[in-house]
Parts: structure tokens; sequence; C-alpha cells
């Protein structure tokens, strides 16, 4: 892996983190059902997703749709309109 490459992950991983902690300010984690896994797996592919939305969206709309299955709609879309604006705000910041 190019060093550049190398720099891009550890960047994207860091913001994954920052919009995660964000959440966290936001709502009560420990009272989601929600893994850590699963929500880290979720911020991450909605990073994807902002970064390129033609791309990746799609992986993000499965991976909802396999957590609304087992948690229900509602929760999975409050989470996600969470998440959308918090990688808004980071985009913004990054300009």
């Amino acid at each position: 892996m190019s060093r550049k490459a190398e720099a891009r992950k550890i960047y994207e991983e860091r913001v994954v983190n920052d919009s995660l902690a964000r959440l966290a300010e936001r709502l009560d984690l420990k009272g989601l059902p929600f893994s850590d896994e699963e929500l880290k797996s979720l911020a991450k592919r909605h990073r994807e997703s902002f970064r390129n939305p033609e791309k990746r969206g799609e992986r993000l709309a499965r991976y909802k749709a396999q957590l609304a299955r087992n948690y229900g709609a509602d929760l999975v879309a409050g989470i996600s309109a969470a998440l959308e604006k918090i990688n808004n705000e980071i985009g913004y910041e990054e300009k």
C-alpha cells in the first residue's frame, strides 16, 4: 500500500471514530440494541456513501435494510439521519 493510500485509510478511520463520538454526544449509544461493530459499520458505510454516493449508496442501503429487519426501520432511520448530519458537519469542516 502506498503512503498516500495508507494515510487516507488512517484519516478515514479517524473520521469514522469522530462521527461515532459525535453520535454518542447526541444519543445514548448504550441504550441502543446495536453492537459496537454494527454501529461502526454503519458509520463507516455512511462515510463511504458521503464520499461517493453513486457507487457506495447501494451498499449503505443494503446494510440499513439488514439492520431494519433486525431492529426496526424507525430506529435505523433515526440513527442514519443523525449520521448523515454529522457527516455533513465534518464535510463542512474539511473545507
